[in-house]
């Protein structure tokens, strides 16, 4: 099944959420641009992993779903390039939509990263840095391409643990360390989280604030509309 949410930049004192109500007028154009999510994009489930059948897409669902965008004249964009144009209040060019890939898996550099180059599209891609270079997922040198060939790669954390119930030490030390160790990898700034499991308080928004974050992405049900023209489930 596919993974995917529908979502827009929320806007405040502290650095922007995506998926979250929205605390301020956005522009239209950028309030409409569509952020999905996917984990998983292989030619087959892995049966060492089961938590992931569910967050698994199959490599020919997705390409079709490339080539469905594509074809209607969709064209991907940063996160940075989102939160920008919100920042400037700037009109964004019409049909636009933001590719986010969670936990950073092998399949990610393997499946993911050809068919985004062969489509022309760019990703984000939220990696969890203690799982960096073990078994199934991706390596650092692999993040290093994809950063060099104009893909974000962004925090995901640490580890793979629900944010809104750490303390804030542990929190602050989680996205501070993340960061550090991928912008080491890559030589680009990091400046996106993707909360685990979507969950976050207003503690953790103040965090990422303070530590200089310019966003972070949650979860949030896809639009009905938007997801059967890629031929997905509604979430």
């Amino acid at each position: 099944m596919a993974v995917a949410c529908a979502a827009v930049l929320a806007v405040g004192a502290g650095p922007a959420s995506l998926g979250s109500t929205p605390r301020v007028d956005q522009p239209s154009a950028a309030r409409g641009v569509p952020v999905l999510m996917y984990h998983r994009v292989d030619l087959r489930l892995s049966a060492r992993d089961p938590i992931t059948l569910h967050l698994t897409v199959m490599a020919p669902a997705f390409e079709t779903q490339l080539r469905l965008l594509r074809d209607a004249g969709d064209r991907s964009m940063m996160l940075d390039a989102l939160r920008a144009a919100i920042d400037r209040r700037a009109p964004l060019p019409g049909r636009r939509v933001v590719l986010t890939f969670d936990d950073g898996y092998e399949d990610n550099y393997t499946v993911v990263f050809p068919l985004l180059r062969r489509y022309g599209f760019i990703g984000t891609f939220f990696v969890v840095t203690s799982t960096i270079g073990t078994r199934d997922h991706l390596t650092a040198p692999q993040l290093r391409e994809m950063a060099e060939a104009g893909m974000e790669i962004e925090s995901h954390g640490v580890h793979h643990v629900d944010f809104s119930l750490l303390s804030p030490a542990a929190a602050r030390s989680e996205l501070a360390r993340s960061r550090k160790t991928i912008e080491a990898w890559t030589g680009r700034p990091v400046a996106y989280f993707a909360y685990p499991a979507g969950r976050y308080n207003a503690g953790l928004e103040r965090i990422l604030e303070d530590l200089g974050y310019r966003g972070a992405v949650t979860e949030r049900p896809a639009a009905e509309s938007f997801a059967r023209r890629l031929g997905l489930p509604p979430r």
